[in-house]
């Protein structure tokens, strides 16, 4: 497929281009665009002399990450802004979402190369209160929660000086092993990564609008702060789990 590519500020003058076509296989990803403007006179010099850190916009204004497939026929490609290069990604995944810790760890390597990544994966555990686990359900505020992620990374990144931070969390029904949240960092060095990745973690539990309901062999139990209310009635949300064939 035929992509229109627009170069903007120090990618726009190394190259001489403010607009280029280029040819790119159809399900191709960002890295592949990248890979094939990297040939393009001048681009690499200016890739190399901001650190490799690029924004890429499909023509809806929708930022496309380094594994997004390109499907817009206009991709505008352009340095940080005078704001700053940090990361910040948070999200909301649902049943369904598979979620590459290997694409989020690259992500973050393009904010500093030479510094430390430290990222923490939760999953749902077997055995809780010497009970069997049979699943979890993520209850949330739909309207507050991805706002709720977005404050605590960028206060993070902030208070520890991090190049960047990424917070998913699942919501609705997990079953056993399946993951929970995902949490990643990355800056100068271990001794910045380890405790603001402990902090994420911590502010995520006590801060973000989600409640969990376990479901153990004897019932489904809210957790609810430090207390472990077991449920004594039904909602439209507390459904059975399917349990595993044995």
């Amino acid at each position: 497929m035929r992509v229109r590519v627009k170069l903007y500020s120090i990618l726009r003058d190394s190259t001489g281009l403010g607009e280029v076509e280029v040819e790119i296989p159809r399900g191709s990803r960002v890295s592949d665009l990248l890979e094939t403007l990297m040939s393009i006179e001048g681009f690499r010099r200016a890739y190399e002399m901001i650190g490799g850190s690029l924004l890429f916009v499909d023509e809806s204004g929708s930022r496309l990450e380094g594994d997004s497939v390109v499907e817009s026929k206009i991709v505008h490609v352009m340095p940080p802004p005078a704001g700053g290069s940090k990361i910040v990604e948070v999200g909301v995944l649902t049943e369904g979402d598979d979620f590459d810790v290997g694409a989020l760890e690259n992500r973050l390597a393009k904010a500093r190369p030479n510094g430390a990544i430290a990222i923490f994966v939760g999953r749902v555990k077997g055995v809780s209160g010497g009970e069997r686990v049979l699943g979890l359900y993520y209850d949330h505020a739909e309207e507050l929660l991805e706002a709720t992620l977005r404050r605590i990374a960028e206060e993070e990144v902030a208070k520890w000086g991090l190049a960047g931070v990424a917070v998913y969390h699942y919501v609705g029904w997990r079953n056993v092993g399946e993951k929970t949240i995902i949490v990643a960092v990355v800056g100068d060095s271990r001794k910045a990564v380890y405790p603001a990745l402990e902090e994420v973690v911590e502010r995520v539990k006590r801060e973000a609008p989600i409640w969990k309901v376990e479901y153990r062999e004897s019932g489904a139990y809210y957790i609810l702060g430090d207390r472990i209310v077991k449920s004594l009635f039904s909602t439209p949300s507390m459904r059975q789990p399917s349990q595993p064939s044995s």
